[in-house]
């Protein structure tokens, strides 16, 4: 018989890999603090819980997928939070919420029955629509071989790095660390060359053949710049970027990327793109110039 499955947290991320979950046949309780995404799952027969405890009454198997390290803490170890769960055996935390956080959460569980393992997630919107995330976990490995199962059904590869959590962590803030260090050096060189006067579209196919290409070249720029849909949350972004360069002091490194990343959507935030961090192209179009715009050409009619 297979395992039962919940999931708290339903926003951009959660909410597809619910789906996932929900569409692969598992029998899946939900929980989410608003109350709206939580309906689709209603209407497909998942149950539909109020707290994340009374998801932990009904599942051994509790996913979680939530903005923030506090929020984090409060579903895993709050009043109402999955720790006194009647059903739950294995807790998979997807969020990302540093080492210290994770360090926390286990402590927190430690003397449970509940086997905690960090299982951050990589590979955005569009990866958690598709169900082809990345997974880096570590954790008992038995109970991420249990989780397994479920876990596929959104993710295409599952990477375990140690046998207890925390560096899941560390390997995930390292990836974010260079994914925006490297949106912002695309955006910056984009700019350039639109203020230079070169054919943007040309200019970026030959990067993405070229040495300088990265997924912000190859995949934010062109479906989210050129077409100037934006997206993205710059609050998540500055929060990993925090938690990167703290683990870095901790460790006794003096970090030369982060920190400068981190200044940039500061200065972002301060000129009003407080919102979508793809919008940080706009902010630096702003510091070139009047007129200067990343664009594509239009497409025909």
């Amino acid at each position: 018989m297979a395992d039962r499955i919940g999931f708290i947290g339903l926003g951009r991320m959660g909410g597809p890999m619910a789906a996932h979950i929900r569409e692969a046949g598992f029998e899946l309780a939900v929980f989410d603090v608003v109350a709206q995404a939580m309906e689709g799952f209603r209407e497909h027969g998942a149950h539909i819980a109020s707290s994340p405890r009374e998801v932990a009454d009904r599942a051994e198997i509790v996913f979680a997928c939530v903005p923030s390290p506090q929020a984090s803490k409060a579903v895993a170890l709050g009043d109402d939070g999955v720790i006194h769960g009647k059903a739950i055996s294995v807790y998979l935390e997807c969020s990302t919420i540093g080492p210290d956080y994770m360090a926390e959460l286990a402590q927190g569980f430690s003397g449970s029955r509940i086997s905690l393992v960090d299982a951050p997630i990589s590979g955005g919107v569009a990866g958690a629509a598709q169900g082809t995330l990345s997974v880096v976990a570590s954790g008992d490995p038995a109970s991420l071989e249990r989780s397994r199962p479920a876990l596929e059904t959104f993710a295409r590869n599952v990477f375990r790095v140690a046998d207890e959590p925390g560096p899941a962590q560390v390997a995930k803030l390292i990836n974010n660390m260079l994914s925006t260090t490297g949106t912002i050096a695309a955006f910056e060189g984009m700019v350039l060359g639109a203020k230079a006067g070169l054919d943007v579209e040309v200019l970026l196919d030959f990067i993405n053949v070229s040495t300088g290409r990265n997924v912000a070249t190859m995949q934010k720029i062109p479906d989210s710049i050129l077409t100037r849909r934006f997206g993205g949350n710059i609050k998540i972004g500055t929060k990993d970027l925090g938690l990167y360069i703290k683990q870095a002091e901790k460790l006794g490194i003096a970090p030369y990327m982060a920190p400068r990343a981190l200044q940039v959507f500061a200065d972002a935030i301060a000129g009003g793109y407080d919102k979508e961090t793809m919008r940080i192209v706009e902010f630096l179009e702003k510091r070139a110039g009047e007129g200067v715009v990343v664009q594509g050409k239009p497409e025909s009619k």
